[in-house]
């Protein structure tokens, strides 16, 4: 995390280091990213940036955290618990959509964070994040269980594990093959993502509520 240092410095300048940041490592994996080229493009010397973080690594778990939070914010406002379990869903799906259209670069950053190379920090960030949505999941499904909206006779944990690889990274492959690229090339590209019309995407998102539904709807 940030040291006090950096929390001290003008808002102008704590703003402009963390966009060189950001636009470094949402143009690079992790092992590819330059904290040289960002103190440059920041215009500050190599030193004092390691005034405000010990090292590449605290920068770029700080730069995660925020971008994870800020996707957090987003999605929350779109969830109510009063909705059904398949509102729910929908409702977060295509939030979590949108938001990525909306921020490609953040979407770039969390999405270069999964080019590990043998990275141990990206491997233990990877497994905090995925837990992390295994809970939320879980959460949900026993809300729903509770509510008498889904079949009783279920694992939760084992329909959380079912959810996130089709919401996930099940759900980003689909759309990556709809547009005919793979990551490498989207991550090189990422103005490919607009390609995607909401009309499209919300195709999408309805035949993944009826998937769900099939499987999980109470009778």
């Amino acid at each position: 995390m940030p040291t006090p240092t950096f929390f001290n410095l003008p808002e102008e300048k704590r703003k402009r280091i963390l966009e060189v940041a950001m636009d470094e490592f949402a143009t690079h994996p992790y092992s590819k990213a330059s904290l040289s080229n960002i103190v440059v493009r920041a215009g500050i010397a190599k030193g004092s940036m390691y005034q405000y973080f010990d090292n590449k690594q605290d920068l770029y778990t700080y730069i995660l955290d925020l971008a994870a939070q800020e996707k957090i914010t987003y999605m929350k406002q779109e969830f109510d618990r009063e909705d059904d379990f398949f509102t729910a869903v929908e409702r977060l799906l295509a939030a979590g959509t949108r938001f990525s259209l909306e921020h490609p670069q953040l979407g770039r950053i969390v999405a270069n964070s999964l080019d590990s190379t043998g990275e141990e920090l990206l491997h233990d960030l990877y497994s905090k994040g995925r837990e992390m949505s295994m809970e939320f999941f879980e959460n949900m499904i026993k809300l729903g269980m509770e509510k008498g909206e889904l079949r009783q006779d279920m694992d939760p944990r084992l329909v959380a594990n079912l959810m996130y690889s089709l919401l996930g990274q099940g759900l980003a492959d689909y759309l990556l093959e709809t547009l005919g690229v793979t990551m490498r090339e989207y991550l090189a590209n990422p103005g490919i993502w607009k390609e995607l019309t909401p009309e499209h995407v919300e195709r999408v998102v309805t035949e993944v509520i009826k998937i769900l539904r099939s499987g999980l709807q109470a009778q």
